[in-house]
């Protein structure tokens, strides 16, 4: 517990319940609607000057610094700013299965396009520079409704320069920091939002022969050889490039390929969204029989068991029995009848509906997130994690929860079948293998990183984190007593999503952002693995499983998949 003062307005208490992330420069702790920044040197604390000329930003989704905060000694250890809920990092939009999951249409990317311009625009006319603006300095609100601007103590302003820049959206062919810069940067980031790449990722062979693979993005930018080069090849899981509204298509081809630095448009132009991809009904390759089984109303987004989630609705046993509802929904299905219960939160209360039944279940639960592992639910509520408990009697369902683990508030992050957080600067992982079950875990790799996305299924858990502009993959498998792991690092990933899945044999399937297939055991140090690149399973393609039967999911089709015998 630690006592702060706030200037002019008081003491504040922060204790460890109220931590939520810390970084190079100093930890972050939420109290309230206020979240308060502590600096580990004070040399490197904000001038309380430069506070003030930041000051002059006056719209409300720029989050700068408010009021100095004074340790014990008088000494200015930080300062205070509004903290936003419910919010995603920018990067988290950017691939495919997140789109297709959360309903993120074309349409919704160009308007929040427009509204991080609006922001850098308005940050040019109080003559000051963000110089970092990258994909980790933004949240977006979960309904989308708004991009916010973070680490606003970093720009340049008029008495202080940038103190930081992330190499993956700098201007190789700037000789200084001016509006033209910062809009290269933007183009960077506002590429990405649209078709889920960066414009200087892809393979390009010419350059695939330097020996320093760090140096292809350097060699790629000043080149200014993009995507949008005819001779660049980017993975399946991007979006394809007629997302992007044409005068902005041709923006990005002046900035990347032509080397212009000029503004962005101003004009709103409709976005083309192309056809549904299609799969034949048998189809194969050199590898695979393909063979789809049910087609539905629109886009796979999950499968599991005998319950099918699309873009629109739910499905069990291939029939429609729902639309999908907005927010935040998770499902499981009860042990003895085996009804389908969805779970969906609102308001920071959950809501139960029996599917199969027809019926709302009554219940009293409040929570902040949802997960779903096992076909259980899950629901994070203040330091507790919640194990919803479903109680069978002869036409209607109760509902209660269960203590299963506890967590820290702020600093706990929710993911597909597996909770991370990050306990003063430690990262650990809580597993949830079966009823009444948590797991804990210490990741000692993923210190330093942030979080972006991961998955866990079957003691797998697949983590991709960022850290000085680049994003690297975790591939974690852990023993049964989740006492022990093995681990394999790739690094430099395109964010193409996180997408693999367990079979009941134990096997493995993971597409990666190259567009390869791999295979492997579950098992912690099996060194067993086959790599396939086949053109028939590739990065838009979701790996889902029905037992040990592989399936996949392009489009809004089914399909089985099957190895043909070589």
């Amino acid at each position: 517990m630690s006592k702060y003062y706030v200037q002019s307005k008081g003491e504040i208490i922060l204790t460890q319940a109220e931590f939520k992330a810390q970084g190079g420069q100093g930890a972050v702790y939420v109290k309230g609607g206020t979240a308060y920044k502590i600096y580990f040197d004070l040399r490197q604390m904000i001038p309380t000057a430069k506070i003030q000329e930041l000051s002059a930003l006056t719209v409300s989704n720029i989050i700068r610094p408010l009021d100095v905060l004074l340790d014990g000694g008088n000494r200015v250890v930080g300062y205070s700013m509004r903290h936003v809920e419910n919010a995603y990092t920018l990067c988290q939009l950017f691939p495919r299965s997140f789109r297709q999951r959360a309903n993120l249409t074309p349409d919704v990317a160009l308007e929040l396009v427009r509204k991080l311009q609006a922001g850098v625009s308005h940050v040019h006319s109080k003559n000051m520079l963000i110089v970092d603006l990258n994909e980790m300095n933004f949240l977006v609100a979960d309904d989308f409704g708004e991009v916010f601007f973070l680490d606003v103590d970093s720009w340049q302003t008029r008495s202080f320069p940038a103190t930081a820049l992330m190499e993956s959206v700098r201007d190789r062919h700037a000789t200084k920091f001016d509006e033209r810069s910062d809009w290269f940067s933007f183009a960077v980031v506002s590429f990405q939002m649209f078709v889920g790449i960066h414009p200087f990722k892809g393979t390009y062979p010419p350059f695939q022969k330097l020996k320093d693979k760090t140096q292809l993005l350097d060699a790629r930018m000043r080149a200014n050889i993009s995507v949008l080069h005819p001779g660049v090849a980017v993975p399946a899981a991007c979006l394809p490039f007629d997302v992007i509204p044409e005068v902005w298509r041709d923006w990005y081809k002046a900035v990347f390929e032509d080397g212009q630095r000029v503004p962005p448009p101003e004009e709103v132009t409709a976005v083309i969204i192309p056809a549904a991809l299609q799969i034949q009904k048998h189809s194969g390759s050199d590898h695979f029989e393909i063979t789809e089984f049910h087609e539905f109303d629109s886009a796979v987004v999950a499968h599991d068991g005998n319950v099918t989630i699309t873009e629109q609705s739910v499905y069990i046993s291939g029939r429609k029995y729902a639309d999908l509802p907005r927010g935040e929904a998770v499902f499981a299905t009860t042990p003895r009848q085996r009804h389908v219960i969805l779970a969906r939160l609102e308001g920071g209360r959950v809501f139960f509906r029996d599917l199969t039944g027809g019926q709302d279940l009554k219940a009293d639960v409040t929570g902040q997130a949802l997960l779903a592992s096992g076909g259980r639910i899950y629901i994070k509520s203040g330091s507790n994690l919640l194990e919803a408990d479903f109680v069978e009697l002869s036409g209607n369902t109760l509902v209660g929860t269960k203590a299963v683990g506890s967590v820290l508030p702020n600093a706990a992050q929710v993911f597909d079948g597996v909770v991370i957080q990050n306990l003063l600067g430690a990262y650990y992982a809580s597993f949830l293998p079966s009823s009444g079950v948590c797991h804990q875990a210490r990741l000692g790799e993923l210190d330093g990183y942030q979080i972006v996305e991961a998955v866990a299924a079957r003691n797998v858990l697949m983590v991709v984190a960022a850290k000085g502009g680049t994003f690297d993959k975790f591939i974690y498998r852990f023993t049964d007593d989740f006492d022990a792991y093995d681990l394999r690092v790739i690094s430099d990933v395109t964010l193409t999503g996180i997408n693999f899945v367990v079979l009941d044999s134990g096997v493995c399937l993971h597409l990666t952002d190259r567009d390869e297939l791999e295979l492997f055991s579950r098992r912690k140090g099996s060194a067993d693995m086959k790599v396939i690149s086949d053109p028939a399973i590739r990065g838009d393609v979701r790996l889902f499983h029905s037992g040990a039967q592989a399936l996949v999911a392009r489009g809004n089709k089914l399909c089985r998949i099957t190895m043909r015998n070589r």
